[in-house]
């Protein structure tokens, strides 16, 4: 725990206040040791759940800031610096998963090859997956090919697929969803 908290320093009334204003009024000491005392414990979560000592550094940074900046604008009082290390620990583990997610959703569509499938840059957890995909939307009929290309690739609406096949709505949708079943069951299969 943190010098300013030991109790012959701040009687335990007034650790609130005196956290508060300390952090408030950007005591470089406190702050310091705040940030101190803290980091590890986020660099471990972050390192066991796949991200690295840059990525624990950069997801504790963001949210430090965040928690000051709460703090600052009275959204957030600790109690006690065990108050701040909890919140700030919840904060830097929600960013550690958003950056997760954002990871597995980073996909940069950079060149349509024959078949109109886009080439697609990946980090490597997903390579594996994305090959499997396109081992085996190669071998989906025409049709379903076709279908999932213009929709999820070229972003064409249901009711503008349909126009161009002379379909209804509703035929687009089930046959949409039948492809996508089709390449998901193939794929499933040849993971296991």
């Amino acid at each position: 725990m943190m010098n300013f908290m030991q109790k012959d320093t701040i009687s335990k009334e007034s650790n609130e206040q005196e956290l508060c204003v300390a952090i408030r009024s950007n005591n470089e000491l406190i702050l310091s040791s705040l940030y101190r005392n803290n980091y590890f414990k986020v660099e471990r979560y972050v390192i066991e759940n796949n991200g690295s000592i840059t990525e624990a550094k950069d997801v504790f940074q963001e949210a430090f800031v965040a928690v000051w900046r709460n703090i600052q604008m009275h959204k957030f009082s600790p109690l006690s610096e065990n108050d701040f290390t909890a919140y700030l620990y919840q904060v830097s583990k929600y960013k550690w998963i958003d950056t997760l997610r954002s990871q597995q959703r980073k996909v940069l569509f950079i060149q349509t090859d024959v078949d109109g499938m886009e080439d697609v840059l990946l980090n490597e957890h997903d390579n594996k997956y994305v090959s499997l995909v396109r081992k085996h939307f190669a071998n989906l009929g025409q049709t379903c090919r076709e279908i999932l290309v213009l929709f999820y690739f070229q972003n064409q609406s249901l009711q503008k697929i349909a126009l161009a096949r002379k379909w209804t709505e509703a035929t687009a949708k089930n046959n949409k969803y039948r492809c996508i079943q089709q390449l998901r069951s193939l794929v499933k299969t040849d993971s296991i």
